[in-house]
């Protein structure tokens, strides 16, 4: 795909949640994953075009490839100042359609911005949301 360049201010017109995918061992047996989520973002999101991929009956989104392969390009501001690791996953809610979890593969950070490239793993009504308190209000700083 090509570098879409920065995003003018209406481009960031969809709202995820950023998070982080943890290892939770219940007992001897057990093990869940558990992703919270660290930060809200606005973000703008491209696909990749040309890739082989189709949805099918059960609202599944496959794309042919390896699980190496990059489907989408999702971009905030640089400004909320978070570290992406390998443990990193994006979580994007729609108020009609499914919800969406993207694995980040990797990132770049262009002047202003966070470039991640993605591969979406779910889009389904019963994709579980993040956890924590993440969807608590946050407080915004502004002076009078």
């Amino acid at each position: 795909m090509k570098d879409p360049g920065n995003p003018k201010i209406h481009e960031l017109n969809r709202r995820v949640v950023l998070c982080s995918q943890d290892d939770v061992v219940v007992n001897a047996t057990t093990m869940e994953l558990k992703r919270t989520g660290v930060v809200w973002a606005w973000a703008r999101i491209k696909s990749h075009y040309g890739l082989p991929s189709y949805v099918s009956a059960q609202s599944d989104y496959t794309v042919m490839d390896p699980r190496t392969k990059a489907t989408h390009a999702i971009t905030v501001r640089s400004g909320i100042g978070v570290l992406v690791t390998n443990k990193a996953f994006v979580y994007e809610e729609f108020r009609k359609s499914p919800p969406r979890w993207y694995k980040v593969l990797g990132y770049s950070e262009p002047e202003g911005f966070l470039v991640m490239t993605c591969r979406m793993i779910e889009r389904s009504d019963f994709a579980i949301p993040p956890q924590g308190d993440i969807f608590a209000p946050q407080p915004i700083r502004f002076e009078l």
